[in-house]
């Protein structure tokens, strides 16, 4: 035993040595440890945020693909619509050799749009390279009446709104087949005014508002609002027509380009008139 301290005491300073190692060994694993686990954590959490902005930027994408699928979906079923339009009328009319295809469509996105002031017009941008050209009929994703194209250059064009107090549309009530000319009064931008409708034709408020195939422009039957109210004019025999539009001309986005195929033949034999 004596031998035991003696060894000890003789060699104190490398046992000391030892012990003051494994001390610090101990504490710098400690700490290595520590340091470790936080490196973890923040590399666990970029890689969070890396993961998370990755799967925002898929969504984004995935999004744009589907709202541009709808959009070319929604075209489809407006063209559709069109051609059984023309379907019904040559059923109706038993009117043989009907071209089904008179209409071309062309979807286009809005850049600038006014609605408060007298001559309201849009820029779209579509324009010569699309096929585009002026007295386009433009109606919007649901099919209801814009207005008609105005002036086109390589890639845009413009369009003259029916909120334009220089626009008439020839249009008729649907229920009743009484034709007038459809105007903007310059007041409110969801009210038109339909005039020249006489005073026995049987009407009533909410009755429907469409084109009437009078103009080598429009097709029949674009939808364009709703009889809001109606008074006779005590200066004559016509009514006093307010039209509810279908379009809200402060809240639109996208637009579609209607081509009357025949318009270049319908207007060379009414010239001949």
């Amino acid at each position: 035993m004596s031998r035991i301290i003696q060894i000890l005491i003789r060699n104190h300073v490398f046992f000391l040595f030892i012990f003051l190692e494994c001390v610090s060994f101990r504490i710098f694993i400690s700490h290595h440890f520590v340091g470790e686990s936080n490196l973890a954590k923040k590399m666990t959490a970029i890689r969070s945020k890396v993961f998370d902005r990755e799967k925002k930027i898929k969504e984004y994408f995935f999004l744009k693909e589907s709202n541009k699928n709808l959009l070319e979906s929604n075209k489809k079923l407006i063209k559709r619509n069109l051609l059984l339009t023309k379907q019904l009328e040559a059923n109706q009319y038993k009117t043989l050799n009907t071209p089904t295809d008179s209409n071309i469509i062309v979807q286009t996105k809005i850049l600038r749009n006014s609605w408060n002031k007298k001559q309201n017009f849009m820029t779209i941008n579509s324009g010569e390279f699309n096929n585009l050209k002026s007295n386009m009929g433009v109606v919007s994703t649901d099919n209801s009446l814009v207005g008609i194209t105005h002036t086109t250059i390589n890639h845009f064009a413009t369009v003259i709104t029916l909120i334009n107090i220089d626009l008439m549309i020839s249009a008729k009530i649907k229920n009743s087949g009484h034709y007038g000319s459809l105007n903007w009064d310059g007041k409110s931008p969801n009210i038109m005014q339909l005039y020249d409708i006489p005073k026995h034709a049987m009407i009533k408020i909410g009755d429907t508002i469409v084109t009437s195939g009078y103009s080598n422009i429009l097709p029949a039957n674009i939808q364009i609002g709703t009889i809001a109210e109606y008074k006779p004019d005590q200066n004559t025999n016509f009514l006093n027509i307010s039209i509810d539009l279908f379009v809200d001309f402060t809240n639109i986005e996208s637009v579609y380009i209607i081509d009357y195929e025949f318009k270049s033949e319908r207007q060379s034999i009414e010239k001949s008139l």
